[in-house]
Formats: structure tokens, sequence, C-alpha cells
């Protein structure tokens, strides 16, 4: 057929997010981020090195520890990206739901009592399992597996989006649930940035702003009310309100971090060269690895970290935009959306703009299962880029930007 008159065929069917077209066959993958993924990962071990060299030397005898185990994971990361760059990405709207079940599964065992044996317990919380020869956060695998349940859920949904009843509302029971799950172990930064992960699957889905508004006005009682319900989290609330109020106790860990992005100036004092990290600011190879990088590398590195990361928004969401069908536009951008939340809430908190919480920096930060479930994610996207088809122009809906989704047409599966 030729191109004209498959565009004029797009444009007279019933619009999806992305027009529905028949893929072609399985084509190369985009390099462009595979590329940037291997950048990203191949510096964030040089960080770790750089910020967890003294850390290790102090608690095992040599600088090296932190980064071989982190070398180790990136391998694995990267092995399991190659891996699902050859799967059709359609093959996970049939795994969604096992995947769902089994992600939430692992988090009830984290909060389900007489399961202590196989959980570790960090600050009073229980958020890792422990299983023989593996040690990993469920938390990760929960937010990949809701993107891809929404993914499948919302594209297969159409319009009975538009009714609450029958259609966003049992959206809703799915992450409530996994959020209240978070909240018992307890990780509320967890079950906040699950929630906002699926506010935003809904958006994009198509879901009327008038009900995600509902939605977001809803959840803000129950959130101040679980807020205050713990007095640790309650005095985060106010160190984040008045940071100079306990420089020696909850505002500490802020404090060391502003002083190591301020010591870096503009252009950093030299790669290994932070005095941070000599016990003065906690998890500086982990949660703060960002304020290493600001010492580090100054201002012209953070903002080359901050520019990565809009490049790989930017690359994320032009494979979603050229998806053949409303499952794969949904599947990328969900898993774009994943690494951005990620990246926004790090960086904020290493800034003093977000109130402090644990959350790694996507492919930079230390951490063995988030570094292999955001490569895992790169590699779904790589799989979505193999039947990327040219964009064709959407004629504008009584939605604006957000047109409806649609399954994906005969054949194209």
């Amino acid at each position: 057929m030729p191109a004209k008159a498959r565009r004029r065929e797009a444009r007279g069917a019933p619009l999806g997010r992305v027009a529905a077209r028949r893929a072609p066959e399985h084509g190369p993958v985009d390099r462009q981020i595979r590329l940037l993924a291997y950048l990203m990962v191949g510096f964030g071990l040089v960080m770790v090195y750089s910020a967890s060299s003294v850390l290790s030397l102090v608690h095992f005898g040599q600088s090296t520890v932190y980064f071989t185990e982190q070398l180790a994971k990136a391998a694995i990361g990267i092995a399991v990206m190659l891996a699902l760059s050859r799967l059709d990405y359609r093959w996970w709207e049939r795994l969604s739901k096992p995947f769902l079940w089994g992600s939430m599964a692992l988090l009830a065992v984290l909060v389900v009592p007489g399961m202590e044996a196989w959980t570790i317990e960090s600050g009073g919380a229980r958020r890792w399992l422990a299983l023989p020869g593996v040690t990993f956060q469920p938390l990760e695998l929960a937010k990949l597996a809701l993107v891809v349940w929404m993914a499948a859920t919302l594209a297969r949904q159409g319009a009975r989006l538009d009714r609450a009843s029958d259609g966003l509302v049992p959206l809703l029971v799915v992450p409530g649930i996994m959020g209240l799950l978070l909240v018992l172990q307890p990780d509320f930064k967890g079950a906040v940035l699950l929630l906002a992960i699926a506010w935003s699957m809904l958006l994009l889905g198509g879901v009327r702003i008038r009900h995600l508004a509902a939605v977001a006005a809803a959840a803000v009682p129950v959130g101040v009310v679980v807020l205050v319900a713990e007095p640790y989290r309650l005095r985060r609330l106010t160190a984040f309100v008045d940071p100079g109020e306990d420089l020696q106790g909850v505002s500490y860990q802020i404090h060391q971090s502003l002083i190591s992005l301020g010591s870096g100036g503009w252009f950093g004092v030299g790669l290994g060269s932070s005095k941070q990290k000599f016990a003065f600011l906690p998890a500086a190879h982990n949660d703060f690895i960002f304020a290493i990088v600001g010492e580090e590398l100054g201002i012209l590195g953070s903002l080359a970290v901050l520019g990565a990361f809009l490049v790989f928004g930017w690359l994320g969401f032009r494979i979603a935009r050229r998806a053949p069908d409303g499952f794969g536009f949904l599947l990328a951008s969900g898993v774009t959306l994943l690494v951005l939340l990620s990246a926004v809430v790090n960086i904020g908190v290493a800034t003093a703009v977000l109130p402090t919480t644990g959350l790694t920096l996507p492919f930079i930060s230390y951490g063995g299962t988030s570094l292999i479930v955001q490569l895992a994610g790169v590699g779904i996207l790589l799989s979505v880029s193999r039947d990327a088809v040219e964009e064709i122009p959407r004629r504008r809906e009584r939605r604006g930007w957000r047109p409806r989704l649609r399954k994906a047409p005969a054949g194209g599966s």
C-alpha cells in the first residue's frame, strides 16, 4: 500500500495514542539509547569506585569491594538488557499478570508475620529479601511489573476508561494494594513513587483529567495521615522546611550533601578528590552519589548528568511515539517515566529540593537490584524500538494531546 494511502487509512481509523499501523519485520534496535545506557553505566562505575573507595577500605581492607560488586551487577544487567532486546515486546502483554502477581507476592513476604528469616531489617524497615544465594529489593521488580501491567490493561480497556465505575476504579485497586504493602514495611517514599508512576500511566492512557484530579485530591489526605503516623517522617519533613534546625541530627545528611555540592564550584575538586566521602556524607556511593558528582566534577559535571537523563527521556519517548500499537507506546513511555521519576527524586533530595529519602540515581548509584531492573527496562525499550514505524501526524481531538488508545491492528502481533 502506498505511503499516502496508509496515512489516509490511519487518519480515518479510530485513533490510538499512536495511530494503528502494521509493524514491519523486526529491524535494528535504537543504537543511541543503547549507547547512552552503556555510557551512564560506565560513568556510574567510575563514580561508585570514587565515592566508595574509602568506605570499602575501612570495612574490608581494600578499596575495590563495592566497585567489583557493582561491576558484576552491571555485567548481569547488560546481559539481561541484551536478552530482553531480542524478545518481542508483545510477550510482556501476556506475561503482565503473572509478573504483577509475583511481584505483589514478594512485597507481601516482607510484611507477613513469620517470614522474618527471609527478610533483612535495616533502619527499622524490611525492604530486602534474602533467598539462598541472592539478596534483592522487591520494590524494584514491583515498579517494572506495575508499568507492564498498566500498559497492557490500559491498551485493552479503550473507551471503558471514560467510565469511573468499571474502567478507572479497578485500575486503582492494584497500585493501592501495592502502596499499602510498601507502607507496612515501612517504605513511604517507595509507595509515593509507585503511585506516582501509576498516576502518570493513567494520564498517558487517556483517562480524563477530571478523574485524575479527583484521584489526586483523594490521595492527599491519605498521604498526610500516613506521613504523620510515623514520627521520623514528620522529623524529616520538619528538617526539609527548616534545614538548619538539627544539623547534627535529622538534617545532617542533607547538610553534608549541600556542602559537597557547594565545594565543587564550576569544575570540581577533581575525580577521586572528594573530602565528603571520608565518612562525612552517609550513603555517598548510593543515595547521595549526585553530591559526590557535584563535588568532584563541579557544576559542569552535574549538568552533564542532568543532560544525560534529559536525552534518555527524549530517546525513550521517541521510541514510544514510533511504537506500532498502544501497548508498545504505553510500555515504552512507562519505562522511560520510571527512570526519569527516580532521577528527579534522587537529584531533588541531594539538592534539598525534596525531603530526604533513600532512592538510587538510575544507572549511576551503587545498588544491584535497581541497576539490573533499570537495564532490563532499557532492554524493553530496545525491543519496542525494533518495531519502530514512521510517525504519522495526528489530528487534534476533543482531548487535545491525549487521544484514545486502541488495540494493535490485525496482524500486528
